[in-house]
């Protein structure tokens, strides 16, 4: 063997390796980042049949809902308010209020998150009380462990070596064998399909790959800047990167707000961009500031940001299209990138399809290299059974665990005490469940067949809760406006529809390859009773 191919055979063997390592991470990080790429849908069709409103209704002003809210919850004002308002997208105002703790209390920071009817100001529920979506969100950046973001960051450190591999590995036949489909034996369909997605979804894995090694990575080096070259003051670092940062206490002395949201309403007018967040610093002091943000949408990735002082009238910081900082434009281009959000449903529906391919392109990965290591006599059957029955049934366990969570965030009650934990602790439970369940059953085609037809199962028990419980209104969320409700329907029903189709392949292919067996067995059997007979 030539150096060259021992290079390249080496290089293989540490693809393969690299792939398996990290397979089940990298599979929950992309399903659960496709889901959440629609995470603005999945919640208004979450809320919006337990709370419709009139959207042609005048919105109570922000003052006022903020006003109230003081009242019925004690404000820490040494930390912060901050107001999310409604939009197309998120008909109902989120307002999270740091929380002034009793006294003697030592325990972690209390926050008040509120789900507020934008019309009436009225306090509908507790933000948590609907956590699927930012379970998921959750999911994808940190895969919910201590320290999950850094392991994420990792993980796709090595999957953009995995690109890199992978093409060095294919680069002499990328182009002649693009089109390339075996169907002569099942290695060979596996390995074209898992190169020609991998080929295929080039540019959006590298994309994907930068940018969130940029997230999840930069968080290390931040870190080590701070203290080896700011001496730990990381205040300091972030007002270099462009950051601004209040550090002023309250001064104690009280002060009339109004100024402010009179301020957001000037800003509004002179940019035509709504302002779609508002957090104070020192709410009610002399020393209040408020930041303020919206998206400039004539622009690519470009934010409106203000750093107004209330008592003055006078500006801290800005940002925007005059006046650029380097750095934060740069992560806000990265930001968009990733996310998909400068664009309409259809870049997001196209990211979906894209994040579902590399999801699967993982599992095919997988199968290879559990095909390969059984023609190797030097490797144990139980150790290559425990890759796969981890592998298989992680990676369908999250899918299926997805299914029972959408059902869960639909029929669970409202005032269930704790009702986010039940859908967290149910996902993990489930999740659980499956990959247990994958060390009993030998055939995994069989499973892989069972997980989706559950799957199916879950997401239309799913559209079917909707309908019986909230029926009636389907007509009238649809006239004001809610969309996202009849949305999430179909994309549910498409999603077991799509279930279903792979098992009935996976069905029909299991017993195309019993009746091959069933048939070699017969011809053994039947040239083992012809040379019987010479014999006698």
């Amino acid at each position: 063997m030539s150096e060259k191919n021992a290079g390249i055979k080496n290089l293989i063997e540490a693809h393969s390796w690299l792939g398996v390592i990290i397979s089940v991470a990298l599979f929950i990080v992309f399903w659960a980042g496709s889901v959440v790429l629609f995470h603005h849908e999945i919640q208004a069709w979450a809320q919006a049949p337990h709370f419709a409103i009139d959207k042609s209704a005048p919105d109570l002003p922000i003052e006022n809902i903020v006003t109230q809210k003081l009242t019925e919850h004690r404000l820490n004002n040494e930390e912060h308010l901050t107001i999310v308002r409604a939009d197309d997208h998120h008909p109902y105002h989120q307002l999270y209020i740091d929380l002034l703790p009793e006294e003697g209390y030592e325990g972690p920071e209390q926050v008040a998150r509120l789900l507020v009817h934008p019309k009436t100001g009225e306090t509908l529920a507790d933000l948590d009380d609907f956590y699927l979506a930012d379970f998921l969100l959750h999911l994808h950046y940190d895969l919910r462990l201590p320290g999950g973001m850094y392991l994420v960051g990792v993980v796709t450190l090595i999957f953009l070596v995995l690109m890199f591999t992978g093409v060095y590995i294919h680069a002499r036949k990328l182009i002649a064998n693009f089109f390339l489909y075996r169907s002569e034996s099942k290695r060979n369909k596996k390995l074209d399909m898992h190169n020609v997605i991998g080929v295929m979804s080039l540019p959006f894995g590298l994309m994907y790959a930068i940018t969130g090694v940029i997230f999840n990575i930069s968080l290390i080096y931040q870190i080590a800047f701070a203290v080896f070259l700011y001496d730990g003051d990381q205040n300091a670092m972030l007002e270099d990167a462009g950051y601004t940062i209040i550090s002023e206490k309250p001064a104690g002395k009280p002060l009339d707000m109004q100024p402010a949201f009179d301020y957001v309403r000037t800003l509004e007018q002179e940019t035509g961009a709504p302002v779609t967040m508002l957090r104070f610093y020192n709410y009610g002091d002399e020393n209040a500031v408020l930041q303020t943000y919206a998206t400039d949408e004539s622009r690519f990735a470009q934010r409106i940001e203000r750093f107004y002082r209330v008592s003055d009238a006078s500006l801290v910081s800005r940002a925007d299209s005059e006046h650029v900082n380097a750095v934060r434009s740069g992560l806000d281009v990265i930001a968009s990138l990733h996310f998909g959000n400068f664009a309409g449903v259809d870049l997001r529906i196209l990211y979906l399809l894209l994040g579902l391919a590399v999801a699967g392109m993982i599992v095919v990965g997988n199968l290879l290299w559990l095909d390969k290591r059984a023609l190797q006599k030097n490797v144990s059957p139980r150790a290559i059974s425990l890759v796969a029955n981890l592998t298989l049934g992680g990676c369908a366990g999250v899918v299926l665990a997805t299914a029972g969570g959408f059902l869960l965030e639909r029929i669970l009650p409202l005032g269930l005490a704790a009702r986010g934990d039940w859908i967290a602790y149910s996902f993990g439970a489930l999740l659980a469940l499956t990959v247990a369940t994958a060390f009993f059953i030998p055939h995994k085609r069989h499973f892989l067949r069972l997980a989706l037809w559950a799957t199916a199962g879950l997401l239309v028990a799913t559209v079917i809760a909707d309908w019986v419980m909230f029926g009636s209104r389907m007509g009238e969320l649809w006239q004001k406006g809610f969309h996202q409700v009849i949305g999430m329907q179909t994309a549910l029903l498409i999603s077991a529809g799509v279930c279903v189709w792979i098992a009935r392949v996976l069905g029909a292919n299991t017993r195309s390859e019993l009746a091959k067996k069933s048939a070699e067995m017969e011809v053994v059997s039947f040239v083992g009773s012809g040379v019987s007979d010479k014999a006698t």
